[in-house]
């Protein structure tokens, strides 16, 4: 049953306040104001108490009062509750779509050879795209021989040309 608030009353002046003290006072929905009262200090004194990193900003919680008293009278399925307790003593609560450490290192295993394997298929497909080193030398021997009958028939045009 959800219990209304009670008024506050008024208090002597404890020796000590802990932050703890008025954390509790804010989740029963005790004010600045109230707790002034409560504790019979200065609303600046209460002001200083707020300055505390833990409380700075805080709020009191509202609860909002019934007209009515509500009784919880649905049945407690006891049942379910057992059932999880066995589940819990028994260790049954994986997830039947849950990976164990070595099969995700296994997966991981697999995707990087899978990987490498796609990579040298890469590397192939740009070898074949290109000429290899063996290949120009010999495409600039050709060329060097092709070239070289006519630079000797052009040598022997120089010789004859005279200034």
């Amino acid at each position: 049953m959800i219990e209304m608030r009670t008024p506050v009353k008024a208090g002597a002046t404890p020796a000590e306040i802990s932050v703890s003290m008025i954390d509790q006072d804010l989740k029963d929905g005790v004010s600045k104001s109230e707790m002034a009262i409560k504790y019979g200090i200065k609303p600046w004194e209460v002001d200083e108490i707020f300055k505390h990193p833990f409380l700075k900003g805080r709020r009191p919680s509202r609860k909002k009062a019934l007209s009515f008293t509500f009784i919880d009278d649905a049945p407690q399925d006891a049942g379910v509750l057992d059932q999880i307790k066995e589940a819990v003593e028994e260790g049954d609560l994986t997830d039947p779509n849950q990976v164990t450490l070595e099969e995700a290192i296994d997966d991981a295993i697999e995707s990087a050879e899978e990987a490498k394997v796609e990579m040298k298929k890469a590397v192939d497909a740009i070898e074949d795209m290109f000429p290899t080193a063996e290949d120009t030398l010999d495409l600039v021997e050709d060329q060097e021989m092709e070239s070289g009958n006519i630079e000797e028939e052009i040598e022997e045009d120089d010789d004859t040309f005279e200034l």
